[in-house]
């Protein structure tokens, strides 16, 4: 965002022999992301695990062409409204154990609300992506080690060599799996437990030794494993080129990696969204107030519906402001140019990577007006076609997150659940701007709050 402001909406840079374009003209990021899809499939990605377009450990999130379109098909109805009402009794279980979690410090002490949301959402999908049977908040497996994946610096060896000398890229892959498996780093722990989970509920599955309550429970192994999809032959080869043979159900190492997948984008970039709007509703106690009287009017003191969650509409807005100001995962929001071609004025060769500054168009105020810069959800009730272009908070186009749904889910059955007993107030150590870092995603180091009992 300061680039921009001294560059231009285009400008750009090298990362090793690559060139990278950096767009915010809203017309180019329409043109790249919607109209000229064809064209910007892939999306720029790490420089160590870029995959091939027929990798058979490429996930959703880094495949293209004719694996992405197979890929897709087959996820995207497990997030359908079916799928997602029988994994809510799951989600809103573990909200009821992070309110008691939260209850313990009202009127006392300050907490970093942040740690909290990042146990619920760990709790969240472990138990519907991993078969995790209850609760384990702050006793979670998975914990230490998804905060240090995300934690990884991209300055590292491994990383430099494979920008610096892409040609090489999959030799230090390799290098770098194997002495990652054998030291047991944090992503290489996960992915093994990952392997192990998903062939260990195959034979169960096999062998039909899964008790009646075992079937009950519903996750991400099982709706992958019994995923199907109709996929157009011809316009697979049409994408890719190579892709002859389609299987119209998940193998077993797609599993793997679509489970490694939403456990790790599941567990960031929720509990920071949470903790954004947190930040925001103790900055802004008649915003929070507003927000607590729609839970009264909606939910009441019963168990929260599944149907209530699309009544809470002021929580929509609030939810969504908060992710304008403070985009999440926008490395997503990035393209790599599948031909030679021109955009916003620039021609650019195959190859080429182009990243969507998010920052500056979320914020821009020729955009959003002269308040742009100021938390208010109220602008989301009436939204011109340029702001619902410019919100690309889980991207935008036929490559949007597929697990958006899930996402608010999970952060609407929260505060519905937190805000009807209590109130986040900013106290004497609450933060007057939020100190952010990371790379993949981008998170407050902490948001610090007062909890008090609500007064009703």
């Amino acid at each position: 965002m300061d680039y921009t402001k001294k560059f231009g909406k285009v400008w750009g840079y090298q990362e090793g022999p690559t060139n990278v374009l950096v767009i915010s003209e809203l017309k180019a990021v329409k043109e790249m992301l919607h109209s000229r899809f064809d064209d910007f499939q892939q999306r720029k990605g790490n420089p160590l695990f870029q995959p091939e377009a027929d990798d058979p450990q490429a996930h959703l999130v880094d495949s293209w062409g004719a694996r992405w379109k197979r890929l897709r098909a087959l996820v995207s109805p497990q997030f359908s409204n079916n799928s997602l009402k029988k994994i809510f009794p799951t989600v809103t279980d573990s909200a009821q154990h992070l309110v008691s979690h939260i209850g313990k410090n009202a009127g006392e002490a300050p907490i970093d609300i942040h740690t909290y949301y990042q146990e619920y959402t760990i709790d969240v999908i472990s138990r519907i992506a991993m078969g995790q049977k209850e609760t384990m908040q702050w006793k979670s497996e998975y914990a230490e080690q998804l905060r240090f994946a995300f934690a990884r610096d991209p300055r590292e060896p491994f990383f430099i060599m494979a920008t610096a000398i892409p040609f090489l890229r999959k030799y230090f892959r390799a290098f770098f799996i194997f002495l990652a498996r054998r030291f047991k780093l944090a992503a290489a722990e996960l992915l093994i437990k990952i392997e192990k989970a998903v062939a260990e509920r195959k034979a169960l599955r096999a062998k039909g030794e899964m008790s009646s309550k075992e079937k009950e429970l519903v996750d991400f192994i099982d709706l992958f494993l019994d995923a199907e999809a109709d996929v157009d032959l011809k316009a697979e080869e049409g994408l890719s080129g190579k892709n002859a043979h389609i299987v119209r159900q998940m193998l077993e190492e797609e599993v793997v990696m679509q489970c490694f997948l939403f456990l790790l984008a599941g567990f960031d970039t929720t509990s920071n969204s949470l903790s954004y709007s947190t930040w925001y509703l103790a900055k802004h106690p008649e915003i929070q107030r507003r927000l607590q009287e729609e839970i009264d009017q909606v939910c009441g003191d019963r168990e929260i519906s599944y149907d209530d969650l699309s009544e809470l509409k002021f929580m929509d807005c609030v939810i969504k402001e908060a992710l304008r100001l403070n985009p999440l995962g926008t490395v997503v929001v990035s393209r790599v140019a599948g031909r030679d071609l021109e955009l916003a004025g620039v021609q650019l060769e195959k190859g080429d990577e182009i990243q969507v500054d998010v920052y500056s168009l979320q914020r821009s105020k020729e955009i959003w007006g002269a308040d742009a810069d100021q938390f208010n959800p109220d602008r989301w009730i009436n939204l011109t076609s340029d702001q619902k272009e410019a919100n690309l908070s889980f991207g935008a186009g036929p490559r949007q997150c597929v697990g958006m749904r899930l996402a608010y889910i999970e952060q609407k059955v929260a505060f519905a659940k937190v805000l009807r007993d209590y109130d986040f107030v900013c106290g004497a150590k609450t933060e007057k701007e939020l100190d952010l870092f990371g790379w993949i995603t981008v998170s407050p180091k902490s948001v610090t709050v007062d909890i008090r009992k609500r007064a009703k």
